[in-house]
């Protein structure tokens, strides 16, 4: 019997490769997260097996925030603990994935141009620039996550993956969860945020909640133009702390690393 794929058809064989070899790195990191399983690559198709379960949602917040945290500690093991947050890093298969900053930063003053926001291009250029321990961002939004019936979370969707700050992929899950689904009570998000530091091994003054408030105003501004498509509630609504809380937050000192 042939098995049930899903089939993703890329832009081109480059990014289809980059997808692949995104893949093999996070199941090569020993992070005891199930990934479906490529199947097969032909030029621009990828197809994976298919995992039955519906996406993520606000019930499930608990153990995908694990889950992440399981991830980015097993990529700090790896080696990220030691790299440069915004420079390119090189995976041992040859395949660069791009720093923090460059992808960001022409979309993000673009964005501030027509998008309300708390912050201001300078405080975006501040954190954009400040050197924090790297983790990853894999595009965290409940979408990319299936609650496997009998596997638990299974993370899919491998375009995407930079270097980012810690808290960075957990802020995107915590907006995208609120414009899918409505308000979220701040309990919630403080609960999740501990479920991350703690699968991830840090303590509160490594991943701050501050650190989480601003890194979720950077994702409402590049998530902003999917309200309407994939999103239904604007963060502006939705966000469980007040604008002025944001403002407060971006002035939280950043601190410099030694390597």
């Amino acid at each position: 019997m042939t098995p049930r794929t899903f089939r993703k058809t890329f832009r081109d064989a480059a990014s289809a490769s980059a997808a692949i070899e995104h893949h093999r790195w996070l199941s090569e990191l020993d992070a005891d997260v199930d990934l479906p399983v490529v199947v097969q690559n032909i030029g621009t198709v990828v197809d994976f097996e298919f995992v039955t379960g519906p996406t993520a949602t606000p019930r499930d917040a608990a153990v995908v925030a694990e889950t992440l945290g399981r991830v980015h500690r097993a990529a700090w093991d790896a080696g990220l603990d030691r790299v440069d947050v915004n420079q390119p890093y090189l995976l041992p298969s040859g395949h660069t994935i791009s720093g923090f900053a460059p992808p960001r930063r022409d979309r993000l003053r673009t964005a501030l141009a027509s998008v309300s926001s708390p912050l201001s291009g300078d405080i975006v250029d501040r954190w954009l620039a400040a050197d924090l321990p790297a983790a990853l961002y894999k595009d965290a939004n409940p979408r990319n996550v299936i609650i496997s019936p009998t596997r638990g979370p299974v993370l899919v969707d491998f375009d995407t993956l930079t270097l980012a700050p810690i808290g960075y992929d957990l802020a995107k899950f915590i907006v995208t969860l609120a414009m899918t689904f409505g308000d979220r009570p701040r309990e919630l998000v403080l609960n999740t945020l501990e479920t991350y530091r703690t699968a991830m091994g840090i303590s509160a003054a490594e991943c701050p909640l501050e650190y989480v408030q601003v890194w979720a105003e950077l994702h409402h501004l590049l998530t902003a133009p999917w309200i309407g498509r994939h999103y239904t509630h604007s963060w502006k609504h939705t966000r469980p702390w007040t604008a002025g809380d944001v403002v407060v937050a971006a002035r939280t000192p950043l601190p410099s690393r030694s390597r």
